[in-house]
């Protein structure tokens, strides 16, 4: 799975021609999984002060 994706132009450099979109669930994932640990530590550190 590669994460960029080249092309060679005329002159036979390499060029970027985007970012392969294979690993975007992957990263809306985790994502997903940061946001919902973040509420759970606020509403435990909230629910602790009280």
């Amino acid at each position: 799975m590669e994460l960029f994706r080249y092309t060679r132009d005329m002159y036979g450099q390499e060029t970027l021609q985007g970012i392969s979109w294979d690993l975007l669930p992957v990263f809306v994932g985790i994502a997903a999984a940061v946001i919902a640990v973040h509420y759970a530590y606020c509403a435990f550190m909230s629910a602790k002060k009280k």
